[in-house]
């Protein structure tokens, strides 16, 4: 049994720990609150722009524009969402279980890593053929996402990728994210692979006043030529904002459990103290009796 003074020290650096995992638990909710607003606000901009490119799709011929149209390659490009940093619970190991599953019918694959858990992961275990690697960052800036879809576009107009996908952590509630893979391009109607997560609306019955009626300058084409590359950099740009609101509630979570679990462990561990202690001092108590009674 250990002494009473190894006690003391286990319970010490217990309740150090859980000082540092209350702290992290705190600012991990801060950032959290944060992520959560910008995810709300992203979603209804990008509701917004999917009704507006229905409608654009109605009225001109979709087959004329290359990022709506399906290539011959079977090659694709997979966009990776991860985190930089581990304590965010299964945060990083749920989306790496649905980028293998995906692999496994798709393995013919290049990889954009954003995130260095991701990246670390693909050239691990050579998963894929990692192409390029860019940082997870707290605060996300639409500028970062222009080098990533550029390089998807490019890439996908010269006929290099057949398909290109984006496999990160959906934001349902602080107490749930789901890794989720979403087809960047080509563009079609299936844009979510759990269509429970984000509600398509109909943009004729949206104001409840039926079909509304748009004109385009200067013609409809030119208008969803335009918009394409830019709808496709916001989804990009929206599945960052989503990992990023996912990644720091799975991260408050687990600073929360850890903390509840330093706190147990301490109980505990006082308990055992206690116990220890009282029977140091019950020998001791006896030893001196004996002691005095020999000297009888």
């Amino acid at each position: 049994m250990a002494s009473t003074q190894e006690f003391r020290r286990r319970i010490k650096s217990v309740n150090n720990t859980r000082q540092i995992t209350k702290a992290m638990e705190m600012i991990a909710s801060i950032k959290m609150q944060k992520a959560i607003k910008n995810a709300a606000a992203l979603r209804s901009y990008v509701q917004n722009a999917w009704n507006m490119l229905e409608l654009l799709a109605k009225t001109t011929s979709p087959e004329a524009h290359p990022l709506l149209n399906a290539k011959e390659s079977t090659r694709q490009a997979i966009i990776l969402i991860s985190s930089d940093r581990g304590l965010a619970g299964a945060y990083n190991s749920d989306i790496i279980r649905k980028l293998n599953q995906y692999i496994e019918n798709s393995p013919n694959v290049d990889i954009i890593a954003i995130g260095k858990k991701g990246a670390e992961y693909v050239k691990r275990y050579k998963v894929g053929n990692l192409i390029a690697e860019f940082p997870a960052l707290d605060e996300i800036d639409y500028n970062e996402v222009i080098p990533i879809a550029k390089m998807a576009i490019d890439e996908y107009i010269t006929g290099k990728y057949g398909k290109i996908t984006v496999i990160y952590s959906h934001f349902v509630s602080s107490l749930k994210q789901a890794p989720v893979i979403k087809q960047v391009l080509p563009i079609t109607t299936e844009h979510i692979d759990i269509p429970e997560l984000w509600e398509k609306k109909d943009p004729s019955t949206s104001s409840g006043q039926g079909e509304t009626e748009f004109k385009f300058e200067p013609n409809p084409d030119a208008v969803l030529e335009r918009i394409l590359p830019q709808f496709t950099r916001i989804q990009i740009f929206g599945a960052m904002i989503e990992a990023n609101a996912s990644e720091q509630s799975a991260r408050m979570v687990a600073m929360k459990n850890a903390t509840d679990n330093a706190k147990n462990l301490i109980d505990e561990l006082r308990l055992i103290y206690n116990s220890v202690r009282q029977g140091s001092i019950t020998r001791e108590i006896a030893e001196i009796s004996g002691a005095a009674e020999a000297m009888k």
